[in-house]
């Protein structure tokens, strides 16, 4: 168990960046007072020097900073110079990156060409056999005495021809000897690194920049929190370079990239960022500008971090006694129960819509029809959600709306789920409603009546805080208001308003969050994420900034979401309701806290590929994608495949040109199949083991 104190953050309720020292990469600056950098890799074959030189040039005139080229082998490698030479015949002058994986030579011969070499400490002098042993301290230290004479050649060269390094850790590629000692753990990956790292500053080598990627963000959050921890420990100021790997393609990758970088931003954490997207790779550029954005604006003095609150009702302390920083444990709140529904507690976090930003008006409300024999909702004329997918509560929250029409649009939809409306428009008996009370002018007496309003309905009370009034301080007056009014008398909970595309507003939560649990208020928590107007355009395409929203309440939600906190979730603004749920149980999908749909875990292409990774993910996507909560890994090559796949039901991995090996979990049950084969002997293997259940509309197939 790891002691929940560590210093992680600067501070978790102000943002500040992670002090860093810089480390060059060519003319590129990374950590120190440097803008948080933007990356990519080539999916091009190395040894096609025009295509690399091709796909480099795209990504630099996109906007990427620095670009990474796989080296699989002393060939490859030696190609970089050809590739190197031809780009500054161009005059683009983008720092390269060889990408290294189980060949020290390889790296050698880079560290002569490039201006930066990424080693995998997990297979950099190891293969990965999943051997169970117990090892004494006498053969772990003969151990990493043989990786450090392994090792230190490339160090050496490095310090020598002032070539930096990635030490980039992998949570599927961890070595046996560090799986035998920490487990599958962030704590493994983090000493995985530090191992490496010993050896360089036993070199005086320092221009080092670290990562600790992870397919699942909770996992990626706590490794790079407890790096953080160690480092502030040891006195260590190394960059960081963040990233989800094998985050998949489309809204998912995107969605799931958010999460985790997102996140660590939030914490002040990360130097340089590389969105994976299995796609191709000038894709990932404007994603990953994106989500730095709101940082460097603050770096550069043009966004600035919310004033207010800076003597703190509470302190870290607090703040660590209800959040573990580096496990995941779901804050513990009291359960409210209605007519159609429950949340906090143990009850998944729940999904609600607001009608009255939704792009839906009072007199179109019977625009929400069931969807078919399910008494879900759906919304005419937009894209269906999964038939699991629904509203689980209704908002109007506009003097305009009829409540009792809309109270008769649940009946006919036969969904008993709740409906929320402003307390001073609940003017008679209905169906359950959730009484929403905005606290900001909120007095005693306008308290209590909302009170009598939620227990005359048969509902509850949902307080609506806001993040300025945390800034200001008025939230804590208004939280002993409550907490001395309300006591047990009726359910209620608490609602907090988290505006889009502003810095800060998570660590202002974290901050309010403490405060209650020192009240000993422990009622659900509602984020309530407000897109803001400049992106708030329904036809925004995704490079427009219409993506922006997505990916920063990504950010924002998946930190809280990650930590345990909240109990339910609404996004407020101009889009569509069936947007709305769309993104709502993705985004809780991609936490790993609500499982709707398919888990797809695929890699970016590069140039180790071994078939047409996008094709294929969209092919087995189309022919598995109905199988809700089974984990299914696409991957291109064997270089993390077992490893990161172990968190995987079922694996599809490259192996050979054209050829296929199938795995469930970690183990490799069908080698080298032709690719051709490769998709129905997929679905046999999910029927084998009793995870396979027929799309809707198709025909059973016979017993």
């Amino acid at each position: 168990m790891i002691a929940t104190p560590l210093h992680y953050c600067e501070h978790p309720f102000f943002y500040r960046r992670r002090p860093t020292h810089e480390v060059k990469v060519g003319e590129v600056g990374i950590g120190g007072n440097n803008p948080i950098r933007v990356q990519s890799m080539t999916i091009a074959d190395t040894m096609d020097t025009a295509a690399t030189v091709r796909e480099t040039i795209q990504l630099y005139e996109a906007g990427c900073e620095i670009v990474r080229i796989t080296a699989p082998s002393m060939k490859e490698a030696e190609n970089l110079r050809a590739i190197k030479a031809e780009l500054r015949r161009q005059n683009i002058r983008v720092p390269l990156v060889a990408d290294i994986h189980y060949t020290p030579n390889a790296a050698l011969v880079a560290a002569e060409i490039v201006e930066k070499v990424r080693i995998n400490p997990g297979n950099y002098a190891d293969k990965k056999k999943f051997e169970v042993r117990e090892y004494t301290e006498a053969e772990y230290q003969a151990e990493l005495e043989r990786i450090a004479a392994r090792f230190t050649p490339l160090v050496q060269k490095c310090r020598t021809n002032g070539v930096a390094m990635r030490i980039g850790v992998n949570h599927g590629s961890l070595a046996d000897r560090i799986m035998n000692r920490y487990g599958d753990t962030p704590e493994g990956m983090v000493q995985s690194a530090l191992e490496f790292i010993r050896i360089c500053e036993a070199h005086g080598y320092r221009d080092i920049v670290v990562s600790m990627k992870s397919s699942n963000p909770q996992v990626m959050i706590q490794a790079y929190r407890l790096l953080a921890a160690r480092m502030y420990e040891l006195g260590l100021t190394y960059p960081f370079h963040l990233g989800v790997t094998e985050a998949g393609d489309g809204e998912d990758g995107r969605i799931k990239s958010a999460v985790g970088i997102g996140a660590l931003l939030e914490d002040g954490l990360g130097d340089t960022i590389r969105v994976s997207l299995t796609e191709d790779s000038i894709h990932e550029i404007p994603v990953a500008q994106a989500l730095v954005r709101k940082f460097n604006a603050a770096a550069a003095g043009t966004e600035t971090v919310p004033a207010g609150v800076r003597h703190a009702p509470v302190s870290p302390e607090d703040f660590v006694r209800v959040v573990k920083p580096y496990e995941y444990n779901r804050r513990v709140t009291q359960p409210v129960t209605m007519p159609g529904l429950t949340f906090g507690g143990k009850e998944l976090v729940r999904v609600g819509i607001s009608l009255a930003q939704n792009h839906i008006a009072a007199e179109d409300v019977r625009s929400l029809v069931p969807a078919a024999g399910l008494g879900k909702f759906k919304v005419l004329g937009a894209p269906e959600p999964p038939a699991e997918n629904f509203a689980e509560w209704l908002e109007t929250g506009d003097p305009g709306w009829d409540l009792p029409r809309a109270a008769d649009c649940l009946k006919a939809t036969r969904q008993q789920a709740p409906l929320a409306a402003d307390w001073q428009n609940v003017n008679g008996a209905h169906d359950p409603i959730i009484v929403l009370l905005p606290m900001a002018e909120a007095t005693a007496e306008t308290i209590l009546t909302a009170r009598q309003q939620a227990k005359k309905t048969g509902g509850h009370l949902q307080a609506i805080f806001t993040t300025e009034m945390i800034a200001t301080g008025s939230a804590f007056a208004q939280a002993d208001l409550l907490k001395s009014l309300l006591a047990t008398e009726c359910p209620w909970s608490v609602g907090i308003t988290i505006p889009g595309n502003r810095l800060g507003q998570v660590g202002l939560v974290r901050m309010f969050i403490a405060y209650l649990e020192r009240l000993g208020i422990s009622v659900p928590l509602v984020w309530r994420y407000q897109i803001p107007g400049e992106w708030a355009g329904v036809e925004a395409g995704v490079e427009a900034g219409g993506q922006d929203w997505r990916l920063d309440a990504s950010g924002q939600l998946g930190s809280l979401l990650c930590d345990g906190l909240g109990d339910a979730l609404i996004i407020a603004g101009a889009i569509t309701p069936a947007e709305a749920l769309r993104f709502s149980y993705n985004l809780l999908q991609a936490t790993r806290l609500r499982i709707s749909k398919t888990e797809f875990i695929s890699c970016p292409s590069c140039g180790r590929t071994l078939f047409n990774l996008q094709t294929t993910t969209e092919r087995i996507k189309a022919k598995t994608g109905h199988l809700k909560g089974v984990k299914i890994a696409i991957m291109g090559c064997i270089v993390n495949g077992p490893g990161e796949m172990a968190d995987a039901d079922f694996g599809y991995v490259g192996t050979g040109q054209k050829v296929v090996s199938l795995y469930v979990g970690k183990e490799c049950v069908q080698r080298n199949i032709p690719e051709e084969e490769a998709d129905e002997r997929l679905i046999a293997l999910i029927k084998a083991h009793g995870k396979w259940v027929e799309p809707a509309g198709a025909e059973k197939s016979p017993a």
